[in-house]
């Protein structure tokens, strides 16, 4: 009984450094100046020097350039004229959305 008590503690422990991990990961977010969520200041700010006003699919890449090549890995970007909803897993905190110059723009690795 004492092992099995012992194999339930460390498992409960495990969970809770996960959880833990996970917060730490949620805790890093944020409400930037446009008023949406970013988890990574870099991110945003590579978001931010990228949107030159363009056309959309010119910023996308841009972001996308500027993202991978400051940040590391492999992003993936939507620019739009208007807001819009969205729903994505990312990876550790790598996650932003901004507005400039009248485009909507949203980019995250998976």
């Amino acid at each position: 009984q004492m092992a099995l008590s012992s194999v339930v503690l460390s498992s409960v422990l495990v969970l809770a450094c996960l959880v833990a991990y996970a917060s730490a990961a949620a805790d890093s977010c944020y409400i930037n100046d446009s008023g949406f969520t970013c988890c990574d200041k870099n991110l945003e700010a590579a978001m931010k020097q990228a949107m030159s006003g363009r056309d959309l699919l010119a910023s996308a890449d841009e972001i996308q350039r500027k993202a991978e090549r400051s940040l590391g890995g492999k992003f993936e970007t939507v620019v739009a004229l208007d807001d819009f909803a969205y729903k994505s897993h990312f990876k550790e905190g790598k996650t932003c959305k901004i507005e400039r110059n009248g485009q909507y723009a949203l980019a995250w690795q998976p």
